[in-house]
């Protein structure tokens, strides 16, 4: 049986909340929606790996800071069942980058939160 639309609906505003963040170097708007335990995984160009707690995340984006106008974030919810999500969210030019990010997500106790990020980056443009 398939879940209740409604469920749908919430995941894609947690990711929506996720870009808002990226977008204006702000991981408070997001941070809310991360399990405490988070990690994160990732090739952030030929050279550097990304591995280890969120935390690294929200470092990464506050320090950044807000993207330019040409910025762009699109949601893909791949799965969801009754308690997992599985979302890919597409960024192109976040400082350069273009990236494609995995996102999952467990419902704990009635509420979604996010508790994996994995992500590639396609190309850099500086």
């Amino acid at each position: 049986m398939r879940e209740d639309f409604s469920e749908y609906q919430k995941v894609e505003e947690l990711a929506k909340s996720f870009i808002e963040a990226v977008k204006n170097g702000d991981s408070d708007i997001v941070k809310k929606y991360f399990h405490k335990n988070a990690v994160i995984f990732g090739q952030l160009d030929d050279k550097t790996t990304q591995e280890g707690h969120i935390q690294s995340f929200f470092d990464g984006i506050d320090t950044a800071g807000a993207c330019g106008q040409d910025y762009i974030g699109r949601i893909d919810i791949i799965a969801l069942e009754k308690t997992i999500a599985v979302v890919r969210i597409i960024e192109d030019n976040w400082h350069g980058y273009n990236f494609t990010d995995f996102l999952t997500f467990v419902k704990l106790n009635g509420e979604w939160k996010i508790v994996a990020k994995a992500y590639d980056t396609l190309s850099y443009a500086g």
